[in-house]
């Protein structure tokens, strides 16, 4: 339904705002988040994130959202980005699920879209990691 989609809109403009303030809580005002992305999944008819990626000039940042408030609340893995890799896989041409994987050095993630969903869009991290990794001085 348009109220349901709007409403899903603003909850997630209103968690990529709470992505880049814990960002910059973490790394410092000096270094702003370029792009994120977050997972969402359907829970019984219900909207649940769990997880969230920020890419800045210099770091990978993989937070765990807290289930009961929708805050970034631990960080699961902090990284330079020559350190991480990262793909969109899909099932399905993304019918199914579409996710973005993040694996870095102690671990690895799936920041997941769920059936349908439009807003989901790994794109601007995948170019500002690539972007990053780039700008990295090789030793």
């Amino acid at each position: 339904m348009p109220v349901n989609r709007r409403g899903l809109s603003e909850y997630r403009t209103w968690t990529m705002e709470q992505l880049a303030l814990a960002a910059a809580y973490l790394l410092g005002p000096d270094e702003p988040m370029l792009a994120g992305e977050m997972s969402r999944h359907d829970v019984w008819d219900g909207w649940a994130r769990n997880l969230a990626v920020a890419v800045t000039a210099a770091h990978v940042v993989v937070f765990r959202i807290d289930y009961l408030d929708g805050q970034p609340r631990w960080v699961g893995m902090a990284a330079r980005p020559t350190a991480v890799t990262m793909q969109r896989s899909t099932v399905m041409f993304g019918w199914m699920y579409q996710a973005l994987e993040v694996r870095g050095p102690n671990g690895r993630w799936s920041i997941l879209g769920f059936q349908g969903e439009s807003e989901f869009n790994p794109q601007p991290v995948l170019e500002a990691w690539r972007h990053a990794v780039r700008a990295t001085p090789q030793p």
